[in-house]
């Protein structure tokens, strides 16, 4: 869409600019030498510009289909690099094949509804200038033989003597003519072009910002680390029906917060609502006591450690990745981080250890290793709230306790809160949240919850017959 509007601003105004000021000093040559021989000619030239403001319309909405169409082929293609170890590993190439071919051919199909409409243009364009000479040729062959043999023509009061020096010389003007009106159709097809890349980029950058700072912002310093939701319930944008509902709870500034529930329990949901990634209620989401929909985004994020769910690594050396947050962290500092995660050793095993690069996403690394390099560039943020989320389900039961017991030691004081899929793994926190359905079934200590909360009764009992049953004490 910008090379469109970039082609049609640059090639577009030089032909403009060419085509008009060759068109007037034409014109008025012409005009000069017979002015209703000009006119005859004008009038078809005239209707050319009338069927080009029509044939834009059309060429418009044939451009715009043909984007569309573009924009799906290039989404699929993108996606199916993307997933490419997905698709070899089910063995899926000839399907995504033929699913590629159906796309392309509908991206084939709209090219030649636009060409065929742009070439049509271009002959009418032909048609037009052959006819026009015509005329002329008729027209100014018939003055001519008036002229010649003495015979006065006379139109509007006006006597046309035209000999055939003047009509060679009108014709050569005329002939200058071609070059701008052919100009005129490929403008046309140019600006129908960019309209419509414009329109689709407006769209883009006409959405309205749905989270933004509100007006005199607070900004946050010296964050304790206090988490509140009052009265909280929450619905994504598109969303039919509340992710959340009614949660109320209050984390203490310096606890450790485990998060536990069923799948699709709202666990992401809530600890999202602390970023401003989506607009919540007014006086629903504290930190400190400040109601983060009052607060500067920034100053809340920067306040924020946080492991997602889904790993992400740039393709960067992996020292880079885990000083993501401050590219000025020493050495010591990010081998300090990646001990803290567990991952020290493993890094050290490659061949250029820090200097390792990770490739697209992380490719070159396992999920456990990605996690913990993940964990590392979070801890070094040395922020006063940190989130992880399922952060530690890819390592083993070894790995796990370390980074539990690294998380109990080094960010003592600080509000740290881990969602996880084991009871295991949240049973050393000062407190676990427990969510089922979007709603709050208990908040309470380990301890407590083994009496009160059915769920989390259920995930350590069914925890303990795995630990059973991979020791061997059941058998058939």
């Amino acid at each position: 869409d910008l090379e469109t509007i970039e082609e049609f601003i640059g090639w577009g105004t030089i032909m403009f600019v060419d085509a008009s000021f060759l068109s007037i000093l034409v014109i008025i040559k012409m005009l000069s030498l017979d002015w209703v021989l000009s006119i005859i000619c004008f009038i078809p030239a005239i209707l050319l510009i009338i069927w080009g403001g029509l044939v834009e319309k059309i060429m418009s909405s044939r451009w715009d289909l043909r984007q569309k169409n573009f924009d799906r082929l290039y989404d699929y293609s993108q996606e199916n690099f993307t997933g490419i170890r997905v698709i070899k590993a089910f063995v899926k190439e000839n399907q995504e094949i033929h699913y590629f071919s159906k796309i392309a051919r509908k991206n084939k199909d709209a090219n030649i509804k636009y060409a065929r409409m742009s070439v049509l243009f271009d002959i009418l364009i032909e048609i037009i200038i052959a006819l026009i000479v015509g005329l002329l040729l008729g027209f100014g062959g018939y003055f001519v033989y008036k002229y010649a043999n003495g015979e006065a023509v006379i139109i509007f009061n006006h006597h046309i003597n035209l000999s055939v020096g003047s009509l060679v010389a009108f014709l050569s003007y005329f002939d200058c003519l071609i070059w701008p009106m052919i100009a005129l159709g490929r403008m046309v097809s140019l600006r129908s072009r960019a309209k419509t890349s414009l329109k689709r980029i407006n769209r883009f950058l006409d959405t309205p910002l749905t989270v933004s700072n509100p007006l005199n912002p607070i900004v946050l310093n010296n964050v304790k680390g206090k988490i509140e939701f009052r009265n909280f319930s929450f619905k994504y944008p598109d969303g039919s029906f509340d992710s959340l509902k009614n949660i109320n709870i209050l984390i203490n500034a310096g606890e450790n917060i485990g998060i536990i529930g069923a799948v699709g329990s709202g666990k992401t949901t809530l600890v999202n609502s602390l970023f401003r990634l989506y607009n919540v209620g007014i006086n629903e989401v504290f930190i400190d006591d400040y109601d983060i929909m009052k607060c500067d985004i920034k100053s809340i994020r920067e306040n924020i450690a946080y492991v997602p769910q889904e790993n992400f690594l740039f393709s960067d050396e992996i020292k880079n990745n885990i000083a993501f947050s401050n590219i000025n962290l020493s050495d010591e500092e990010i081998i300090n981080a990646a001990k803290f995660s567990d991952v020290d050793s493993n890094i050290k095993e490659f061949k250029k250890g820090y200097h390792t690069v990770t490739g697209e996403r992380g490719v070159s690394l396992s999920g456990g290793q990605k996690q913990r390099i993940s964990i590392s560039r979070a801890y070094i943020k040395k922020s006063p709230i940190m989130i992880l989320d399922d952060s530690v389900s890819a390592v083993d039961v070894k790995t796990e306790e370390t980074i539990l017991n690294n998380i109990k030691a080094e960010r003592k004081g600080l509000t740290t809160i881990l969602i996880a899929s084991r009871a295991s793994t949240v049973s050393n926190m000062d407190r676990i949240l427990v969510l089922n359905d979007g709603e709050v079934e208990a908040f309470d200590t380990p301890q407590k919850l083994l009496e009160i909360s059915p769920t989390y009764q259920k995930m350590v009992y069914l925890q303990s017959l795995e630990k059973e049953i991979e020791g061997g004490d059941i058998h058939e």
